[in-house]
């Protein structure tokens, strides 16, 4: 869990360094992203696993920056894209406990995503 609390604390903070151009940690942000999560024993243990599905993520979320700037239907695409911290998430319950277990709450992971394509629209065309 406290894995993927600061996964999700970094997100944040690369996101307003992103849309503000300013990040709060920017020193502290660099420092996990280029060393300090080599050293958390959970990624330690699962990088190879990890370290692919936050790729993916970044270059998903890269995409969207892009994307979320555009019409509704590019909008719709962004919204589905920011929602890659999920999918890491999803795997790393699947980790914690195999295919049944990445099955059963899954579905919530993904509920818990709480912004909608309306506030990305919002946010970059009102």
């Amino acid at each position: 869990m406290r894995f993927a609390q600061v996964l999700f604390e970094a997100c944040q903070l690369w996101d307003d360094l992103e849309d503000e151009g300013q990040c709060s940690n920017l020193n502290g942000l660099l420092s996990w992203l280029g060393w300090g999560k080599e050293y958390d024993p959970y990624f330690v243990a699962h990088a190879h696993i990890l370290r692919p599905a936050m790729l993916s993520m970044y270059l998903q979320w890269r995409a969207a920056n892009v994307l979320d700037r555009g019409d509704r239907n590019d909008v719709a695409k962004a919204y589905m894209l920011r929602a890659a911290i999920y999918q890491v998430w999803h795997l790393m319950a699947w980790i914690a406990g195999g295919d049944d277990w990445a099955a059963e709450v899954g579905p919530e992971i993904y509920r818990s995503y709480g912004e909608t394509p309306d506030d990305i629209w919002r946010e970059f065309n009102a």
